[in-house]
């Protein structure tokens, strides 16, 4: 069972956190029943109450786009850690509270975005995470089951940043500018990403019967400037 990383593996740094962080004291707030930039501000501040509290209310988000990003058969708990320890060490640079959730992204877009370029050096090594030969796969009956395994098996074939611009954009769906901010690329780099992308993916999907069963035609989109 996942834990929370203890508090002392990331103090904030002194001295870092902007002047919109450093409002008030927060360490009498009920956190858990807190807006999410009253935690953000808590946890600027080393409010000793603010990693559980940010745990319970963000791991799910990380744990769950991470999945997606990774693909649904991958133990994520090291990625969420990591995610945490970075998302505080870093977040007394944030400078709006309000953004927490999009800056809590962008840090799990990065994690994700170093575990793909890893993983793809140790396909080429044909080794597992722990160093050994994998074993066979095991044959999926359930079509929903197959159309995902061949689904990731293309993912599994594009860059990290493609692929990360894929699924934000058509599996998490969110919008453009939340695309660009997680890949941390402007607007216009985000939607050439992206249309490469869903062009390399769909056209698998199109020649592949299962997947073009549970996907459909290619979605026409902003990113081509039709919409």
């Amino acid at each position: 069972m996942a834990t929370v990383p203890p508090t002392s593996a990331f103090p904030p740094p002194s001295g870092l956190a902007p002047p919109g962080l450093r409002l008030a004291s927060v360490h009498h707030l009920p956190l858990a029943q807190t807006d999410d930039a009253a935690l953000a501000r808590a946890a600027a501040e080393g409010h000793p109450a603010a990693a559980s509290v940010a745990w319970d209310r963000f791991s799910p988000l990380v744990r769950g786009l991470l999945r997606r990003s990774l693909g649904p058969s991958v133990d994520v708990e090291d990625q969420v850690q990591e995610v945490f320890l970075r998302f505080f060490r870093q977040i007394p640079t944030l400078r709006d509270p309000a953004r927490v959730r999009s800056f809590l992204i962008g840090i799990t877009v990065r994690v994700a975005g170093t575990e793909i370029r890893k993983r793809r050096v140790r396909r080429w090594l044909r080794l597992t995470d722990t160093g050994a030969v994998p074993e066979e796969s095991t044959t999926l009956d359930e079509d929903a089951r197959e159309a995902v395994t061949r689904l990731y098996a293309i993912l599994d074939g594009m860059g990290a940043d493609e692929r990360l611009a894929f699924v934000l954009r058509h599996v998490e769906g969110l919008e453009l500018t939340e695309v660009a901010a997680g890949l941390d690329v402007s607007l216009a780099t985000a939607k050439r990403k992206l249309a490469r992308a869903t062009a390399r993916v769909f056209a698998r999907v199109e020649r592949d019967p299962v997947l073009s069963a549970y996907l459909g035609p290619r979605p026409r989109t902003d990113e081509e400037g039709v919409e």
